[in-house]
C-alpha cells in the first residue's frame, strides 16, 4: 500500500512539474460585462497572430493609424522576455492577438495640422523642449477642455498640446500617412515626388494638400533665386570683360 501511495506521490509531482514547464503564459482574463475598447495603432506593423506568443500562427500586421478594439483580455509570453500580447478585434471582425508595444486602449488616432509645442501638463507654464511637426501621427487619450493628452508615433513623444491644432478627420490621417511613407525622408518633405503624389492621391479635400503644394512653390523660388544669381555672375563678368577690351 505504501509502494503504491509512493508511486501516486511521483507521479503527481511529475505532472505537476510538467505543467510548469509548459505553462508559459500569464492570462488576465475580461469581466463578463467587459464592453470593448476604442484602440489605436502607432506604431507601423504591430503584429498580429492566432495566440498570444512568438510561435503563434502569424495572422496580419496593423498599420500605422489603424483603428481597433481591445477586448479585455491580455498574456505575458514569459518564454519571450514577459512580452504582453491583448486580444484585439480587427477591421474586418477578425479576432486575434496583437502585441501591446504600438497599441494604444481608449485612443483615437489625430493628424497634427500645424507645428505644436508640447507641454507636461495642460497648463501653458508647463512647456517642454518637445514639438509636434506639420503631418505628425498621434493617438489622442484623454480630453480637458481645450487641451488633449496625446502620445506621438512610436511612443517618441507624449504630453498636452492644443486640440485646435489636430485634426482627426480620415482622409486628413490617411494624407498624413501615405506622405509619411510615400514623400518624405529624414522627415522632410521631397519636392521631386510631390507632382506623382498628388496626382495619385485620392482624397482631393484634405487640409494637407496645399500645406504639400506650398513645397513646390518653395522649390521653383529656390531655383528661380540660383538662376537669378547666375545670371548676375555672368553680366558681372561679361562687364569686367568689356571694362579689360576698352
Amino acid at each position: 500500500m505504501k509502494k503504491i501511495n509512493y508511486l501516486l506521490l511521483f507521479f503527481t509531482a511529475l505532472l505537476i512539474s510538467c505543467s510548469g514547464n509548459t505553462e508559459v503564459k500569464e492570462k488576465t482574463k475580461a469581466s463578463r460585462n467587459f464592453e470593448k475598447q476604442q484602440t489605436v495603432c502607432i506604431w507601423d506593423g504591430v503584429p498580429v497572430r492566432e495566440e498570444p506568443s512568438k510561435d503563434g500562427k502569424w495572422v496580419s500586421k496593423i498599420s500605422l493609424g489603424e483603428s481597433l478594439f481591445f477586448l479585455g483580455e491580455t498574456v505575458l509570453d514569459t518564454t519571450d522576455n514577459d512580452r504582453e500580447y491583448i486580444k484585439v478585434e480587427l477591421s474586418d471582425g477578425k479576432i486575434a492577438w496583437a502585441r501591446s508595444y504600438g497599441l494604444v486602449i481608449n485612443g483615437t488616432v489625430a493628424a497634427v495640422k500645424e507645428k505644436v509645442p508640447v507641454y507636461e501638463r495642460p497648463d501653458l507654464l508647463t512647456l517642454t523642449k518637445k514639438v509636434f511637426k506639420e503631418m505628425d501621427i498621434l493617438a489622442i487619450e484623454e480630453v480637458k477642455e481645450d487641451w488633449i493628452k496625446v502620445i506621438g508615433q512610436e511612443k517618441k513623444i507624449n504630453g498636452w498640446i492644443k486640440k485646435v491644432v489636430v485634426t482627426e478627420n480620415k482622409e486628413d490621417v490617411a494624407v498624413a500617412i501615405l506622405a509619411s511613407k510615400q514623400l518624405m525622408k529624414d522627415g522632410e518633405i521631397v519636392p521631386e515626388k510631390i507632382e506623382e503624389f498628388l496626382e495619385n492621391l485620392p482624397y482631393k479635400n484634405s487640409v494637407f494638400n496645399e500645406y504639400i503644394k506650398a513645397h513646390i512653390v518653395e522649390e521653383e523660388v529656390v531655383v528661380e533665386e540660383v538662376i537669378d544669381d547666375v545670371e548676375m555672375e555672368e553680366a558681372s563678368e561679361e562687364a569686367e570683360t568689356e571694362e579689360v577690351v576698352e
